[in-house]
């Protein structure tokens, strides 16, 4: 069985206002203080049984697999992955890879059955972290999470209306930080397309003579969208003397961290008394209007889809499908 969430891995205590860890041997071990939390007692858990020759543990494999991956992904990917890492590794706290079996799998991710997305990049990860170890020689045969079926996604029909978009802008303006940033992001992710992590990672290096360069963290597919009127003067309005470094900044010259932009999203979406708007669906609302003012192929060309069947999955239901009359 796997240890229920919230619960403390086997071997560790609580004493003394600090996390131990206990050895074969009786050896206490301190972690880390409790006001540290269980993320950090996670961390130095791993680091211990490392030390301890007990790399066989789920803990210690997830550990080193996030290790082995963390160069491949964007900022906020590993903050993602990292926070899941953490809740697994606590409910696997008691097992070996090779005691992971389809039934153990299945209940772990009964934990996230009522939120499909995140029930699938548990699925996800816990299937790469077993393939890890199979690789490391811990455990043998097929792995057991492939019995476990995925969760069917709901496609998100949210599209954002040009009355809320106008609306945000003012709103955005009247914040005392990030305000003018946001209303620039906004422009630019309703003419790129690009996912908000990319657009705050441009730099000026990246504006050619012949359109924006993008470097998509999700896929690493480089993409280079032509100049328009409308993209050029977007771009024109983000410059601030000199062209050096983020094409968006902070008040303080500094390019933003997603935590930050998303902030002042929230707040420019409340001002503005407007609901269950994430700041993702400025990427559908791009999508969108480039099938409608060109084709489904345009569509995919710009949000930078390997195929067109993604694409349309992508787009369908965000808008109703139009139709003449019988006369």
């Amino acid at each position: 069985m796997i240890r229920k969430l919230g619960s403390l891995p086997r071997r560790v205590y609580q004493k003394h206002g600090a996390f131990y860890f206990v050895t074969i041997e009786r050896k206490w071990i301190r972690l880390c203080s409790v006001a540290d939390g269980m993320a950090a007692m996670y961390e130095a858990l791993a680091a211990t049984l490392k030390a301890d020759n007990t790399h066989d543990s789920m803990p210690a494999v997830i550990g080193r697999w996030v290790d082995s991956k963390r160069g491949e992904w964007a900022d906020k990917t590993a903050t993602d992955q990292e926070r899941i890492s953490k809740v697994m590794a606590e409910a696997f706290a008691d097992l070996a890879p090779a005691q992971v079996t389809t039934p153990v799998c299945a209940e772990y991710l009964k934990n996230f059955s009522e939120t499909p997305r995140t029930y699938n990049l548990h699925r996800t990860m816990l299937r790469q972290v077993l393939a890890f170890a199979a690789l490391e020689g811990l455990r043998e045969g097929f792995n057991p999470i492939d019995n476990v079926p995925t969760k069917t996604l709901a496609g998100r029909k949210r599209l954002v209306t040009d009355a809320e978009i106008a609306a945000l802008k003012v709103a955005a303006m009247q914040q005392a930080r990030n305000g003018e940033a946001l209303v620039q992001m906004i422009d630019l992710a309703l003419l790129t397309g690009q996912r908000i992590g990319d657009l705050i990672k441009m730099r000026w290096q990246d504006v050619t003579d012949d359109g924006l360069l993008v470097e998509q963290g999700k896929t690493g597919q480089r993409l280079l969208i032509q100049w328009s009127p409308a993209l050029r003067a977007a771009i024109e309005a983000c410059a601030r003397g000199d062209k050096i470094g983020h094409v968006l900044k902070t008040q303080s010259g500094r390019g933003y961290q997603y935590a930050g932009i998303r902030s002042a999203w929230v707040r420019a979406c409340e001002r503005a008394g407007i609901k269950d708007l994430n700041i993702h669906d400025l990427r559908g609302r791009a999508g969108m209007d480039a099938r409608e003012a060109g084709s489904l192929e345009a569509a995919k060309e710009l949000l930078g889809h390997k195929s067109i069947r993604m694409t349309e999955a992508y787009v369908d239901g965000k808008a109703p499908r139009k139709a003449k009359p019988s006369r």
